[in-house]
């Protein structure tokens, strides 16, 4: 049964009218589906407000804890930043004490004095030397000062410097010169030939070539050649001519030749012994 809400008759329930006053009864089932969703809306709204409420309670909740974590973190960071200055600052400390420990060690080492030993024998100066704590080394020299030998007559760092414990200063040392400068022979007869080798303190030796060429007891060759420096103890062989045409008359000359030739190289000898034996005496002076 319906009731008609405008005249309290009953109807049928199919009826869409009402039979007393003719209400049509479709409109109130719209009004009442539309209170119906005006309610639902205003229970969905006040659904979404508290959900939101809980939402935004969240988010502050949420939005508080990474405050502190930020403050904690800032926390931890200064103190490792202090951490860190503090390991620089003791560490620029111990490299400043370090280098100036290696500076002042350097400069002790470094603060030796040379000194001068130029004209003392090389005896003595490497006495000297071995008092400053300094090595040595010997650099010969030959000269024909028979004053500089055996006498340092330069050293490689000069008198006065500074330089460090056991530098090695070379000294260099005069020693006799023993070479000599051969002439040129060729042409000169025999006497005239073992005279200049004579005086140059060269020792010879004599040999003979029979030829009908040249003028005979006359120099043909010399096994050195002319202008060549050589140590004085070194022998120089001269070959004589013998003309074939005049053997009679030269066989007496070459025995008289023979017997001074063999004089002058004992001489030579005898002159370079006694010369040895004044480097020797030097040496140990």
């Amino acid at each position: 049964m319906i009731i008609c809400p405008n005249c309290k008759t009953e109807n049928e329930d199919d009826a869409k009218f009402c039979k007393n006053c003719g209400y049509y009864f479709l409109e109130e089932e719209n009004n009442k589906q539309d209170n119906n969703k005006r309610e639902s809306q205003k229970k969905d709204k006040v659904k979404h407000k508290t959900k939101n409420k809980n939402r935004t309670k969240v988010k502050k909740e949420k939005a508080k804890t990474p405050k502190n974590n930020q403050y904690n973190d800032k926390q931890k960071s200064s103190i490792f930043t202090k951490i860190l200055l503090l390991f620089f600052i003791l560490l620029s400390i111990g490299l400043l004490v370090i280098a100036s420990i290696l500076g002042y060690h350097y400069y002790e080492e470094n603060n030796i004095e040379v000194p001068n030993v130029i004209g003392y024998s090389y005896e003595e100066a490497t006495v000297i030397l071995d008092t400053a704590n300094l090595s040595y080394e010997m650099k010969e020299v030959e000269t024909t000062n028979q004053d500089e030998v055996g006498i340092v007559i330069k050293q490689s760092k000069k008198g006065g410097s500074k330089t460090h414990e056991n530098a090695i200063i070379t000294l260099t040392v005069g020693i006799l010169d023993n070479h000599v400068t051969v002439p040129g022979i060729i042409g000169m007869t025999l006497e005239e030939a073992t005279s200049t080798l004579n005086k140059n303190d060269i020792s010879y030796r004599i040999e003979y070539e029979e030829t009908n060429d040249e003028e005979n007891n006359t120099i043909i060759n010399q096994s050195i050649r002319a202008g060549k420096k050589i140590e004085n103890t070194e022998i120089i062989t001269i070959t004589v001519a013998r003309n074939t045409n005049n053997n009679s008359d030269t066989d007496n000359n070459e025995t008289n030749n023979e017997e001074t030739d063999n004089n002058n190289n004992n001489n030579n000898n005898k002159e370079d012994e006694s010369s040895n034996q004044d480097q020797e005496k030097n040496l140990q002076n």
